[in-house]
C-alpha cells in the first residue's frame, strides 16, 4: 500500500489558491479513479482508498490546515503501520516557477510549513518522498505568505491546470516506476512559463 498526501487548507475560500496545489492533485487522482474522499475524524483528514497503477493507494487531504499537516499524516502512517518509504507528499513550492515540478527523495522542508509540520510530527525523520508543484515566481520576503494564499491569475489558469495534470502523471509514475525514474522524467521538464517571468522579445535593430 502507498500513501499520497496532498497538502492544502480545507476551507472553500482557499480552494483556488496556490497553497492548495497538493489538494488539487489528489482530487484529480480521485476523480480519475472514480472514487470520493470521506472524512475520517480520527485522522483529521479526508481519505480516498483506491487502486492506481495496480497499487493499493490511500489518497489523503489533511484537514488540520497547512501548518498542522503533520498531525494527520502521522495518524494515518501509524494506523496503517507503513514505513515512510510508502509516503509521497505533494505540495506547492513557491521557489519553483509555475510550469516546473520537482520530485525529491527526503531532505528538508525548504520553508514549506506543511512539510515542516510533517517532519516535526515524525520526530525529525525526513525519509519520505515529495512532489513539489511550482507556483512561483517567488515574490520574496514578507510578500510570500500572502502570495501563496492568492488565487492563480486568469492569465496563468491554463498553465496551472496543466501543472496539476502533469503532477498527477508524476504521482502515477512514482507508484509504477519508483522515485528515481520519476525524478529523471519530470525534474528537467519545463512545460510553460508564468506571466510573471515572461519577457517581451527585444526589438530588432
Amino acid at each position: 500500500m502507498k500513501i499520497v498526501v496532498g497538502l492544502g487548507n480545507p476551507e472553500q475560500r482557499y480552494a483556488a489558491t496556490r497553497h492548495n496545489a497538493g489538494f488539487c492533485v489528489v482530487d484529480l487522482l480521485a476523480t480519475k479513479a472514480g472514487t470520493e474522499f470521506k472524512l475520517v475524524k480520527d485522522f483529521r483528514a479526508a481519505i480516498a482508498k483506491t487502486v492506481l497503477k495496480q497499487q493499493d493507494v490511500v489518497l489523503v487531504k489533511p484537514l488540520t490546515y497547512m501548518n498542522l499537516s503533520g498531525q494527520a499524516v502521522v495518524s494515518i502512517i501509524n494506523w496503517f503501520k507503513l514505513p515512510l518509504s510508502t509516503l509521497l507528499v505533494v505540495h506547492d513550492d513557491v521557489s519553483l516557477p509555475l510550469g516546473r515540478l520537482r520530485v525529491q527523495a527526503g531532505g528538508g522542508a525548504g520553508g514549506q510549513h506543511g512539510v515542516e509540520s510533517i517532519i516535526a510530527s515524525l520526530g525529525g525523520r525526513k525519509e519520505f518522498d515529495r512532489l513539489k508543484v511550482g507556483v512561483g515566481p517567488d515574490p520574496g520576503g514578507d510578500r510570500r505568505a500572502d502570495y501563496v494564499l492568492q488565487s492563480i491569475p486568469a492569465v496563468d489558469a491554463q498553465l496551472y491546470e496543466l501543472a496539476i495534470r502533469k503532477s498527477g502523471e508524476a504521482v502515477e509514475s512514482w507508484l509504477d516506476k519508483g522515485i528515481k525514474t520519476t525524478m529523471n522524467v519530470f525534474n528537467g521538464d519545463v512545460f510553460g512559463t508564468p506571466e510573471g517571468l515572461r519577457r517581451e522579445p527585444a526589438e530588432s535593430e
